[in-house]
């Protein structure tokens, strides 16, 4: 049961990894506050509600020919398209190889989705279904931190 916790846990660390990866690759989640960005209503908390409609944006704007799938192909035209190059570290593929979950190669918006609800989930040290600016920044530079 320690191991399959370990394994769990593991995953999520890579699972996180790769949506930070993501976010970096759009100018509106790319630019300087992404909490003042992700925060819809402007309360200055962020819900996971608020948290999952950035993420769909995000697949949005990588998924060039909106089947509603983003293959290696699309995030890697992405994140040239939008920084100019490929971002360095992980190739797409293996970004995607992350939460795959049904292992076909290519990122569903369904996994990409459970993928931020995760992120949401894991941010959210208190528990209390919001993300203070605080817990947002704290929660994205302890995974940058991991990279």
């Amino acid at each position: 049961m320690r191991w399959a916790r370990l394994a769990k846990l593991r995953r999520m660390k890579k699972l996180l990894t790769l949506l930070l990866g993501c976010a970096s690759i759009l100018p509106a989640f790319a630019a300087s506050d992404l909490f003042a960005r992700t925060d819809a209503n402007r309360d200055r908390r962020v819900t996971a509600t608020e948290h999952v409609a950035a993420a769909r944006a995000m697949f949005a704007a990588m998924d060039a020919d909106g089947d509603r799938k983003v293959t290696a192909a699309e995030m890697s035209a992405a994140q040239r398209r939008i920084n100019g190059r490929g971002k360095p570290g992980l190739s797409s593929a293996e970004k995607i190889r992350v939460i795959d979950s049904n292992q076909d190669g290519v990122l569903s918006a369904d996994e990409h989705e459970a993928g931020a609800e995760v992120m949401f989930a894991v941010m959210d040290r208190n528990k209390d279904g919001r993300l203070t600016r605080k817990e947002y920044a704290a929660g994205h530079a302890k995974l940058l931190a991991r990279r």
